[in-house]
């Protein structure tokens, strides 16, 4: 595999075939990315603070309890917000329609 890059596009030769992909492509694919990360991100965020405030408002903090109920109690939510936004990782990741050429070819190259 052998790539270069001239007049706007990036050439990638495999197996004697070339591919080019425009400057306007490869900017796209990486807007997505940023745009799925901030998505995961605000999922991630929003869920941690309702089921902490859900937690903490239908029950309050406990007294006088072990050491291990307070690591348990903390760290619930922050285990169900991290599944959740996995969740929605994949949802996003998986639910576009049109499979980026260059990353599916650097994929099939790449992978042993």
């Amino acid at each position: 595999m052998h790539w270069y890059y001239t007049e706007g596009y990036l050439t990638v030769k495999v197996d004697g075939e070339e591919h080019k992909f425009s400057l306007e492509e490869l900017i796209a694919s990486s807007s997505v990315y940023k745009e799925r990360r901030k998505k995961v991100q605000i999922v991630f965020i929003l869920s941690l603070i309702i089921m902490g405030s859900m937690q903490y408002v239908g029950g309050g903090l406990p007294a006088d309890q072990n050491i291990y109920f307070y690591i348990g109690y903390f760290a619930t939510p922050l285990f169900v917000s991290g599944l959740l936004s996995f969740l929605s990782y994949l949802y996003f990741r998986y639910s576009k329609k049109e499979i980026n050429k260059l990353d599916s070819m650097f994929k099939e190259h790449l992978s042993p």
